[in-house]
């Protein structure tokens, strides 16, 4: 559900953005997202699994917290937050014993594409932060901060398994 809602979000933002770089950057993100919702879709299907819908997001989570993001900074330092959890949680789930080699399958092309969206971020921010160093400081340690309250509430919810 965070990947279909993120990828409807950037492509949200996308329609806003006139720097053409950025807009690429941005669209391709969304669709990458999209596609994500998809593989997970696939891949719970494949292993007998039954998907549900749900409300329930990392975005939802992040927003009971601090708000909803205002802004192109704020929304791409959330999203660079949010990667940097997923990246870790993907590689932590891979190490486990027993992972469905279907699932390893998934986890292995996500954690790919994962690192061209870390990647993007990261620059984009890097050129925000010089003009702009306080907010785009103030920005990651505040989404940071609330990511670590999302990730260990969710721990707590749902347990290991369901929590990415």
């Amino acid at each position: 559900a965070s990947e279909l809602y993120g990828g409807l979000v950037l492509g949200q933002v996308s329609r806003r953005v006139r720097e053409p770089e950025l807009l690429l950057e941005l669209i391709r993100h969304s669709a990458e997202e999209v596609v994500h919702a998809e593989l997970w879709t696939a891949t719970i299907l494949a292993v007998g699994g039954a998907p549900r819908p749900t409300r329930d997001t990392y975005q939802s989570r992040y927003a009971a917290i601090v708000g909803r993001p205002a802004g192109l900074l704020q929304v791409l330092a959330l999203t660079q937050v949010f990667e940097r959890r997923v990246y870790r949680h993907f590689t932590e789930h891979l190490r486990r014993p027993a992972v469905h080699p279907l699932v390893q399958t998934t986890l292995r092309r996500m954690l790919e594409e994962e690192k061209g969206h870390l990647s993007w971020v990261k620059r984009w921010l890097h050129v925000q932060a010089l003009a702009r160093p306080e907010a785009v400081h103030d920005a990651m340690r505040r989404y940071t901060k609330a990511d670590r309250q999302v990730y260990e509430s969710l721990m707590e919810d749902y347990g290991y398994r369901q929590a990415a």
